[in-house]
């Protein structure tokens, strides 16, 4: 991802249920705010467990054995939310 104001793909708005999973053992139900093809944005009232650049995997709970993708946290808004870049080969 570039910068808010500089982005490589178009945000859609839609708001889906994400499960979320960090290292060593969190995971989460957020909700997502926005999606492109490189990223995702979700609300998580509490940032403080996430870090910048932290590896992270990101699933949709709105379709069936929907594919775990390997993501990192590129932004942070504290309280708010965060952005995921998707690493995809």
């Amino acid at each position: 991802m570039t910068d808010i104001n500089n982005r490589r793909h178009q945000r859609l708005k839609h708001g889906a249920k994400i499960r979320f999973f960090a290292n060593p053992e969190v995971e989460m139900i957020l909700d997502m705010r926005d999606f492109s093809d490189s990223g995702l944005y979700v609300y998580c009232s509490d940032t403080s467990n996430i870090h910048l650049e932290d590896d992270v995997e990101v699933q949709t709970l709105e379709i069936d054995d929907a594919p775990i993708l390997p993501s990192k946290v590129k932004r942070i808004e504290d309280n708010v939310g965060f952005a995921v870049e998707f690493m995809l080969d």
